[in-house]
């Protein structure tokens, strides 16, 4: 009997305190680990995996939406003998999924889509310019820096409006945090 081919495994660090497991097919697709995607998006470490077991209305939304749901991988763990599987989703799905994350008000994924833009759009004015393009541990601060300039934006904003909020405004806004 022959040997699954497996995917490699490595972590993405999108900054210092952000990472996300990646993984390369043998066909040379990425993938993104669900497990570590729940965790970047501000939830357990399950959420991905309970919306597709336990959550039909929410993955009928996301489907709805272009998300083709995650697949179960046979991975080479990069630096460590045997292999385990993985439970991962595609790039497209990643992009997806934070899209409609943002869109319902997940700060978090709000701020990962205005980090993920502008270090795009960055690498594209640097070649663009002739500029040399960032190295790993330059992109990783830039991200850091972003994200987390977009989530204090974005605390701030909600700190303004709950100032401004009146009575009876709870009727129409209620208070506490989507995230």
């Amino acid at each position: 009997m022959t040997e699954p081919i497996k995917a490699v495994n490595a972590t993405i660090e999108l900054s210092d305190t952000l990472s996300i497991d990646g993984y390369m097919m043998p066909n040379g697709e990425f993938r993104a680990g669900a497990v570590s995607v729940s965790a970047v998006m501000g939830y357990k470490r399950n959420w991905l995996l309970e919306i597709e077991d336990k959550s039909p209305d929410k993955l009928k939304a996301l489907s709805d939406k272009g998300y083709r749901g995650t697949s179960l991988i046979p991975v080479q763990r990069a630096g460590r003998g045997g292999s385990n599987k993985a439970r991962t989703i595609s790039l497209k799905d990643l992009t997806t999924l934070i899209t409609v994350e943002a869109l319902a008000g997940n700060k978090r994924a709000i701020a990962l889509q205005a980090a993920f833009t502008l270090e795009g759009l960055d690498s594209r004015f640097r070649d663009a310019f002739g500029v040399q393009q960032r190295t790993p541990d330059e992109k990783r601060r830039f991200f850091g820096l972003t994200f987390e300039e977009f989530l204090e934006a974005l605390a701030e904003n909600r700190a303004e409006l709950e100032q401004l909020r009146l009575p009876g405004d709870d009727l129409y806004y209620p208070e506490g945090d989507e995230e």
